[in-house]
C-alpha cells in the first residue's frame, strides 16, 4: 500500500483544492479493482466481499482499528499533547520507604515540573461512504469518501491531514472532490496528467518508475512491472510516459507523436495501444472507452502472447504515425 499516512498537505492535494469550483469538498478515492482480487479479500476490512459471484459493497463502514493510529484514534480518541500552548506546572508524588526501610513507614515524596497540557480528543467516528460503479464481469470501480465535508474558505490542515490519513491507511490512495459532485458522476470524470520522460538504461528506467509510483523492490507488483516496462523497452520508444490521475497510475511508452502505449500499474489487467487521438482518449474512463467504438486503440489482455500482439501493434503502426 505504500505510505501509511500524512505529516502534511501533500502540494497536489494543495493545488487541486484550490483548483475545485467550490468551498464545500471532501476527501475521497477512486478505485478501479478486479474482482478476483475482491474475492481474496483485499478489501474485506471495509466490508467489501463477494456473494453470490457478485462484489457487495455497503453504502458505508468505520474502519478498523486495526488499519492504523488514524483509524484507531477515529474509534477510541486520544490522548493530545498541546505543544501550542504554554508550558504549566504539573505535580505528582512518589511513596518511599522511610529510611529506605519500609517495616519502619512510608512517606511521599512530591514533584513539580513544566509540562505541556494534555487533552482528551474523543473518537469522531467518522465513516467512509463507498459508491460501486459495476465496470464488466472482471472489474468493478468504487468511490470512496470520507464522511466529514471541509470547507476550503476556513482551512483547517489538522482535519485534512486526519481525513487524507483515514483514507491512505484503508484505500491506499487519497484526493478530493466537490460535496455536491454525485459520485456516479465523479466516477466518469477521470483524466490523466502525463508527464514525459527520457528513456535511458533499463535499470535506471525502472528504478525511477518504480520510485516514481510508489512500488518497493519487495512490492508484489514490482515483477510484473519490471517484465511489463522491460517488453516496451525492447521496442525503442522515443520517450516514456508516467501519468497520474483519480483512477491510479499509468506508465508507458511513446513511439511517435500520435502512437501511445499505456496501462495502469495498480490493477493493470490489460494495456492500451493508443494511435488517434491518445490525448483525448487518455482522459476518457475505462467504462467509456469499452462502451464505445474501438477507434483509435488497441486493448491487449495480459495473456499468454501478449508481448507479439504488442510488437505486432506498434510496429504496424509506428511507420503510419505522423
Amino acid at each position: 500500500m505504500g505510505r501509511k499516512s500524512f505529516r502534511k498537505v501533500p502540494d497536489a492535494i494543495r493545488a487541486k483544492i484550490s483548483a475545485l469550483g467550490s468551498d464545500s469538498y471532501q476527501v475521497g478515492f477512486r478505485g478501479l479493482y478486479p474482482v478476483a482480487q475482491i474475492e481474496t479479500g483485499a478489501l474485506e476490512h471495509l466490508g467489501i466481499r463477494m456473494e453470490s459471484g457478485s462484489p457487495q459493497v455497503p453504502p458505508n463502514t468505520l474502519p478498523l482499528a486495526s488499519r492504523g493510529r488514524h483509524s484507531r484514534w477515529n474509534l477510541t480518541g486520544k490522548v493530545v499533547r498541546r505543544i501550542d500552548l504554554p508550558k504549566v506546572h504539573r505535580t505528582w508524588g512518589v511513596e518511599t520507604p522511610n529510611f529506605g526501610d519500609w517495616g519502619r513507614g512510608s512517606h511521599t515524596i512530591t514533584f513539580t515540573r513544566l509540562v505541556y497540557p494534555t487533552e482528551i480528543a474523543y473518537g469522531q467516528q467518522i465513516p467512509v461512504l463507498m459508491t460501486p460503479t459495476q465496470q464488466d464481469d472482471d472489474e468493478i470501480a468504487i468511490a470512496f469518501r470520507v464522511g466529514q465535508v471541509l470547507d476550503r474558505s476556513e482551512p483547517d490542515d489538522h482535519a485534512l491531514i486526519f481525513a487524507l490519513s483515514l483514507l491512505q491507511e484503508n484505500v491506499g490512495g487519497v484526493d478530493v472532490v466537490e460535496s455536491e459532485t454525485s459520485s456516479d458522476e465523479w466516477l466518469k470524470s477521470v483524466s490523466v496528467a502525463w508527464e514525459f520522460l527520457p528513456v535511458g538504461k533499463r535499470d535506471s528506467v525502472l528504478t525511477e518508475l518504480a520510485h516514481r509510483i510508489g512500488i518497493s523492490p519487495d512490492d508484489p507488483r514490482r515483477s510484473a512491472m519490471e517484465e511489463r516496462m522491460s517488453t516496451l523497452l525492447e521496442l525503442s520508444p522515443t520517450e516514456l510516459i508516467y501519468g497520474t490521475s483519480g483512477f491510479q497510475r499509468y506508465i508507458g511508452a511513446r513511439f511517435s507523436p500520435s502512437l501511445v502505449v499505456f496501462e495502469n500499474v495498480e490493477y493493470g489487467n490489460a494495456l492500451y495501444v493508443m494511435f488517434e487521438d491518445w490525448e483525448g482518449l487518455s482522459r476518457r474512463s475505462r467504462l467509456e472507452l469499452l462502451a464505445g467504438p474501438t477507434r483509435g486503440f488497441e486493448r491487449i489482455p495480459h495473456r499468454r502472447g501478449w508481448e507479439g500482439r504488442l510488437r505486432q501493434a506498434v510496429n504496424s503502426r509506428r511507420d503510419e504515425s505522423p
